[in-house]
């Protein structure tokens, strides 16, 4: 017959793992998967905000260039410039500013002394995403 200290010698030490051993596995368990889903929906949000920028410049551009290559208006109230079909999500506003020679500050009125100041705002869902600028000069 095996002795006892020859059993123990084979099989080890039975007792197993205690509770408070299991807890703390536990807990870093469950800290790293906090800390790896914490990192890709933060990941996840950038790369929309991202996507929504690029989006919204892309738009803006857009407009701008279809008012730079059309004819200058010196009442584009009355007589529009052209404006792009926004993405479904984004909605694209221009504001004109005029320029006053004899003041030299733009206002909001019509007033025609041959330069203007377009600024294009692309907005989303969260609000304004981008405010682009150009100048149309009358030549």
């Amino acid at each position: 017959m095996i002795s006892t200290r020859v059993r123990i010698a084979l099989h080890g030490d039975e007792r197993g793992q205690a509770l408070v051993e299991e807890l703390i596995a536990l807990a870093i368990l469950a800290l790293s998967m906090g800390i790896i889903l914490t990192s890709i929906y933060t990941g996840m949000a950038g790369v929309k905000a991202k996507h929504q920028q690029v989006s919204a410049e892309a738009l803006a551009r857009s407009q701008l260039e279809l008012i730079i290559d059309a004819p200058y208006s010196a009442n584009p109230v009355s007589s529009p410039y052209p404006s792009v079909t926004p993405v479904a999500g984004y909605s694209v506003n221009v504001n004109i500013e005029y320029w006053r020679a004899f003041s030299g500050t733009f206002v909001s009125w019509v007033w025609n002394d041959g330069m203007q100041r377009i600024t294009t705002t692309v907005s989303g869902s969260e609000g304004v995403i981008l405010d682009l600028t150009c100048y149309k000069v009358d030549r």
